[in-house]
């Protein structure tokens, strides 16, 4: 059975969720249902508003815990074999992607803006999402300042949980890249951005243990 951690239970958590029901999942989110979040976030309806977010989607899933606070680095992965973020918070994602190369844990990180969205997809020894982004910009969009049109989330959010069940399966294929649906409304096909490691990437510098853990991730993997 597939262990993941998902940050993040609004309209990128809702669909990744769902899509890995028969995974044990640990839901972190701090917020409640808000009317105006339903265009987007299927996992929720109208008697749904004001209820925490986390306990709401977790008990709609057989196997997922809630946990009804923002999360940090400091929480624990122990027993963990992925972390998936669907936060709408930046420095989150950034966060993410340090604790899960030191953890030596693959990772997703999803974001959906406007018409459009992406995937990164991390494992310890390939380019980590730092050296692609290198750091939180100051003026960084979300989807509270900038909106994000309603499918947007499910598409990425589906394209998500289809790379976290590659890693899952031990497939790196896309190891080090980022896939990304620049607009849904084209119809144009999603773009596959590979990159080498950044020299100088303070994340990647904490990854000791590069071949041996790339290789013990490329071996089969349990089932989900």
């Amino acid at each position: 059975m597939t262990r993941a951690l998902v940050v993040g239970a609004g309209g990128l958590g809702g669909p990744i969720a769902l899509a890995l029901a028969a995974w044990e999942l640990t839901i972190f989110d701090a917020d409640v249902v808000e009317r105006s979040n339903l265009h987007r976030q299927i996992q929720f309806g109208p008697a749904d508003v004001g209820a925490p977010k986390a306990a709401t989607l977790a008990g709609r899933l057989p196997r997922a815990t809630a946990i009804a606070r923002r999360w940090t680095p400091d929480e624990p992965t122990a027993g963990c074999d992925l972390l998936i973020d669907a936060s709408d918070h930046p420095p989150t994602k950034f966060a993410v992607c340090d604790v899960a190369v030191a953890a030596g844990l693959p990772y997703v990180i999803a974001s959906a803006l406007r018409y459009g969205g992406n995937v990164m997809v991390g494992v310890p020894g390939a380019a980590c999402y730092r050296c692609l982004f290198e750091d939180v910009p100051d003026d960084a969009p979300s989807c509270a300042s900038d909106g994000v049109l309603g499918p947007v989330v499910g598409a990425i959010g589906g394209l998500a949980a289809a790379l976290a069940r590659q890693l899952a399966a031990g497939d790196l294929a896309h190891a080090g890249t980022l896939v990304a649906l620049d607009d849904l409304r084209t119809g144009a096909p999603p773009r596959f951005v590979r990159f080498a490691r950044r020299a100088g990437c303070a994340t990647c510098a904490t990854d000791a243990m590069l071949g041996a853990r790339h290789a013990e991730l490329s071996r089969p993997h349990r089932p989900a």
